[in-house]
């Protein structure tokens, strides 16, 4: 009679073995127990219960399904140990992400202090997309940039992928922020004039900032992030951060026009007063020459009649 009831738990048993992804060996089931067993050396269990508690047993099988095929099955202890050092952003991110093979190296470049807010950036929807697309392209640098200026990081590479997070971290956030307003235009200009603006920056960046923000008052609408307004830049940077203004003739093309600076002001001030002093000593000569003149003409005239 015991027969019956120990073969309809068997039965159900089996159901719900087969029904489970957590009891199978899937890639969800190696994700989790990856991060069991890391948390199990840091003698914190509870922290790994309490990830996969935040990110739901679904989203770890589709992150390791998609690790175990982007990176193979070594993919997944790594992602399981970047996920219980800097928490459920790193699953998230994982999931955000087309390859996340890619993702897991580039974090694991970064310094510990970054990993958390790099992977908060690559979880956040389509620009965390965009952002993961070009890590893939430019390496850890990205990530880097990105945190340093939200927002404005990832194009400052873009436009220029050599020294682009180099100079991210000699701006000020006010400063990348201006810069920003046309790093989206600079990205299709050529690369050559892209080269030519940052060798401008480099040279003299405080000038080249304080400049590009009058420009930014005195021309609202126009953009620096062109080959037309470049192609008159670029020659006369010097010129143009001396002093010389950027006007625009009425088919919108870019002008130099010369104005006084700081130090031709005053000399033209002074060149004036001079000017001035020279026409009165002038006037005064004249005066004397036509006094002494009508004396020598008139006299022997005058002494003539008194005879």
């Amino acid at each position: 009679m015991r027969t019956r009831p120990v073969l309809i738990l068997g039965v159900i048993l089996l159901v719900l073995l087969l029904a489970s992804p957590w009891l199978l060996a899937s890639p969800a089931s190696s994700l989790s127990k990856a991060v069991m067993r890391f948390f199990s050396k840091e003698a914190a269990e509870e922290g790994s219960e309490k990830l996969v508690k935040e990110v739901g047993p679904e989203l770890l099988q589709r992150v390791s399904a998609k690790l175990v095929r982007d990176g193979g099955e070594s993919a997944v202890p790594r992602a399981s140990e970047l996920a219980a050092k800097h928490g459920p952003d790193v699953v998230r991110a994982l999931d955000n992400v087309p390859n996340p093979a890619k993702i897991i190296q580039a974090l694991e470049e970064l310094p510990t202090e970054e990993v958390s807010t790099a992977a908060a950036r690559l979880a956040s929807g389509s620009r965390g997309q965009q952002l993961a697309k070009a890590t893939e392209g430019f390496g850890a640098q990205v990530l880097q940039a990105e945190i340093k200026h939200p927002g404005v990081g990832m194009e400052l590479v873009r436009v220029w992928p050599d020294s682009g997070a180099a100079l991210a971290r000699q701006l000020s956030q006010e400063e990348a922020l201006t810069l920003g307003k046309y790093l989206d235009d600079l990205q299709s200009v050529p690369q050559e004039q892209r080269a030519g603006l940052l060798q401008v920056i480099q040279s003299d960046k405080e000038r080249f900032l304080s400049w590009l923000g009058r420009f930014l008052e005195e021309h609202p609408g126009k953009t620096i992030g062109s080959a037309t307004f470049l192609a008159v830049f670029l020659p006369n940077s010097g010129r143009i951060l001396g002093g010389a203004q950027i006007n625009f003739d009425d088919s919108g093309r870019p002008i130099v026009v010369r104005r006084p600076g700081l130090i031709e002001a005053p000399l033209n001030k002074l060149a004036d007063s001079l000017a001035v002093g020279v026409l009165w000593l002038v006037g005064g000569m004249a005066a004397v020459v036509t006094l002494w003149l009508a004396w020598k003409l008139l006299l022997p005239a005058w002494r003539s009649n008194r005879q």
